[in-house]
């Protein structure tokens, strides 16, 4: 890694650090969303409902199971008495026909059961007759004001619920076994107390009045009590398996996606480590050094050779061996089997070499006159190499 690398990764580095210090350190804006569950402290969260459900009743527990598992019997057995009350709060309440025949036959034994839900639909919808519709909604600052009604009326007075309250409200149910014990401001329920077997149900359309922001919103809270107080002073079930969503496994990485600094601080790893693989994914070589070409030991010798004959003025014989060097040369170029001064060989060299017979002839008798002689001057010996060259370069 070059040190321009290592720059820019701790560059990235010191970007993604401060990007989570600011985003941690930056406000946090309020969540709206209903959850209704009894672990968010968040408006519409249930946390301190669930706390004050000890100032109703003596026992207070949390299941996390659909209504057909066994462990709400086996919950009920440990509180030592026969009936309990559920408490259901959600913005959907649609159980499936199993749990749905399941929560009657309990009610019917003698439990009751508190549903708060602004869309109350499938089996059960249908066991109890219910019908339900949703006013249209103007916006956060439309207002919605629920009272009791009937005799003795729980609570006097009129509470006001906002900031995206649904505004639902019963269209039908079974009068022969319900009476109504609030309505909106428009005289539609929004409350009912049905008589089933033993036990009762108690319905309720407004889910979000039953939260942590309505509890500590001006009188709200005395609606929440009013509306649990038809429940029996017995043990609760506060059910968590039917919120909003699922219940998800709390694991380190899901607390990691779930707050927002350590989620982009999170990313921006991810990014960072994908960026290193694809830069460094490369095939790492170091550059391939410059090799200086062998040396030519027989080349060398000769010029060593070469300048001795020339010190020693020895040209004759620097001449001869030339010329010796010469003939095997052309000799193993042109496929010769012997080199020699007659017409064959002229005849033949003249074809390798594109020149005529007489000219093939007189440049190879030039080089056997000088080969013959006794004595050659500097002179002859440079024009006798310039030959040999040109005769060379000729040959294809």
């Amino acid at each position: 890694m070059t040190r321009f690398e290592k720059r820019i990764l701790f560059a990235l580095g010191l970007l993604i650090l401060g990007l989570s210090i600011l985003e941690a350190l930056a406000p946090k804006p309020t969540d709206w969303t209903p959850s209704y569950s009894r672990y968010h402290r968040k408006p519409y969260g249930g946390l301190y409902v669930f706390e004050r459900l000890k100032d109703l009743f003596p026992e207070v527990r949390t299941i996390s199971d659909p209504l057909y598992s066994t462990s709400r019997e086996r919950h009920a057995s440990q509180v030592g008495q026969e009936a309990v009350n559920h408490i259901f709060v959600n913005s959907h309440f649609s159980p499936d026909v199993i749990s749905t025949d399941r929560l009657l036959s309990w009610v019917a034994a003698g439990d009751n059961a508190f549903i708060a839900s602004d869309d109350i639909r499938g089996p059960i919808a249908d066991s109890l007759n219910l019908g339900m519709r949703v006013k249209p909604w103007y916006g956060e600052d439309d207002v919605s004001d629920i009272r009791f009604i009937g005799d003795p009326r729980i609570a006097d007075g009129a509470f006001r619920f906002g900031r995206g309250f649904t505004g639902a409200y019963f269209t039908s149910y079974d009068t022969s076994r319900t009476r109504s014990l609030a309505v909106d401001g428009s005289s539609h329920p929004v409350l009912l107390e049905m008589v089933w077997g033993k036990g009762r149900i108690v319905l309720c359309s407004a889910p979000m009045a039953i939260t942590n922001y309505n509890l500590v919103k001006d009188r709200n809270a005395m609606f929440i009590a009013g509306a649990l107080s038809v429940l029996p002073p017995i043990p609760v079930f506060w059910d968590e398996s039917y919120k909003v969503g699922r219940m998800e496994a709390q694991t380190p990485l899901r607390y990691i996606l779930s707050q927002t600094p350590l989620r982009w601080a999170w990313f921006l790893s991810l990014a960072l480590v994908v960026l290193y693989i694809f830069v460094h994914a490369r095939r790492q070589q170091r550059a391939v050094p410059v090799v200086a070409p062998p040396r030519n030991a027989t080349r060398d010798l000769m010029h060593t050779v070469g300048r001795l004959y020339w010190h020693k003025r020895d040209h004759t014989d620097l001449a001869r061996k030339m010329i010796a060097h010469f003939k095997e040369d052309v000799r193993q170029r042109t496929y010769l089997r012997t080199f020699a001064y007659d017409p064959a060989t002229i005849d033949h060299l003249a074809t390798k070499t594109g020149l005529s017979n007489e000219e093939a002839g007189r440049r190879l008798n030039a080089i056997a006159q000088r080969e013959r002689t006794d004595r050659i001057t500097e002179s002859d010996l440079l024009e006798l190499s310039n030959e040999l060259h040109e005769f060379r370069q000729l040959i294809r």
